[in-house]
């Protein structure tokens, strides 16, 4: 009889085993279902920095290189100016010496004298050839050196000016390039706006701003205008998000300040499409959803699965 008992033992402890493991796989489960979420999050929010300080490298290094071809072709400009003002002076001044060259070679009218005992000599001096003016000379050479200068900077002038309006062609390239990389688009109007709004990913916060110290809530970001320039179309930005004052400078017209703020599965957007002397115009944008309820969305389905019981179970 003592012999059977250790017969008997394994079976019971095999299945108190296999009750106790089927009684630990829905944790197992439920764990590794919250760290595969939490892992995707993860790699979704890399991704998405990734991309966002990729754009903003390539365009600040573009916004920098429009900004010294705008200063060249400024100082270009001024120098055709100047030059043009050199060339109107040198005109004038070529033709009053005109005039005094014409005055001086004009014979005064023949005295008439009844009795004149030398015909030939006053008839040949009425005939003499005019001398040339070496002034005039002069004058005409360094006309001729001006409009060459003046036609050397014209064309460089000309090649600047394509060369800027190359690099603002590639900077809208690349913006572009980025934003289709980052999934995202800009609107540059109302209507745009509402075209976007209309494909419900994202929340959007139109907003109207002068030039001021004070902040004004557009949506999860409070914004503060501290400078604008027409000329060059960019502002000066100061934001509050989650009590976190950040500040931006040179924002260009069209270009999406990327912010990352704490609970955001993607980036805000702060986008301005218009910029005036003392106020600008333009939008936030924010995901529709909170990092912390599409994680719970994602994970609730693997967090608790049912129990499975075995066909032996229960008899």
């Amino acid at each position: 009889m003592d012999r059977d008992h250790p017969d008997m033992n394994p079976s019971a402890d095999n299945s108190a085993e296999s009750a106790e493991g089927s009684r630990v796989e829905p944790g197992m489960s439920s764990g590794s279902g919250l760290r595969i979420g939490l892992v995707a999050l993860a790699l979704v929010a890399i991704v998405a920095v990734t991309f966002a300080w990729t754009e903003r490298r390539a365009v600040k290094s573009l916004s920098a290189s429009s900004r010294e071809m705008s200063a060249a072709l400024d100082q270009a400009r001024q120098q055709a100016d100047t030059l043009s003002a050199r060339l109107n002076a040198v005109q004038a001044e070529a033709q009053a010496a005109r005039a005094a060259a014409e005055a001086a070679q004009t014979p005064p009218a023949p005295l008439v004298q009844p009795h004149s005992s030398h015909p030939a000599t006053h008839h040949a001096a009425a005939h003499r050839k005019p001398v040339d003016d070496p002034r005039w000379q002069q004058i005409q050479t360094q006309l001729g050196d001006q409009q060459k200068e003046l036609s050397e900077h014209q064309k460089q002038l000309d090649q600047t000016q394509a060369a800027l309006d190359q690099a603002k062609t590639d900077l809208a390239g690349k913006i572009d390039s980025a934003r289709t990389d980052l999934g995202t688009d800009i609107a540059r109007n109302h209507d745009e706006l509402v075209a976007l709004e209309k494909k419900g990913e994202r929340n959007f916060f139109e907003f109207d701003l002068p030039k001021s110290k004070d902040f004004h809530h557009a949506g999860p970001v409070s914004i503060s205008l501290r400078k604008t320039s027409t000329k060059h179309e960019f502002c000066d930005l100061e934001m509050l998000v989650n009590d976190q004052e950040l500040s931006r400078k040179h924002v260009n017209l069209y270009e999406a300040v990327m912010l990352y703020p704490q609970g955001y599965p993607q980036a805000i957007e702060v986008v301005i499409n218009h910029i005036d002397k003392d106020s600008i115009h333009g939008y936030v944008s924010e995901p529709k959803y909170r990092a912390t309820a599409q994680t719970a969305a994602e994970v609730a389905p693997a967090a608790t699965p049912p129990l499975q019981h075995r066909p032996d179970e229960g008899h």
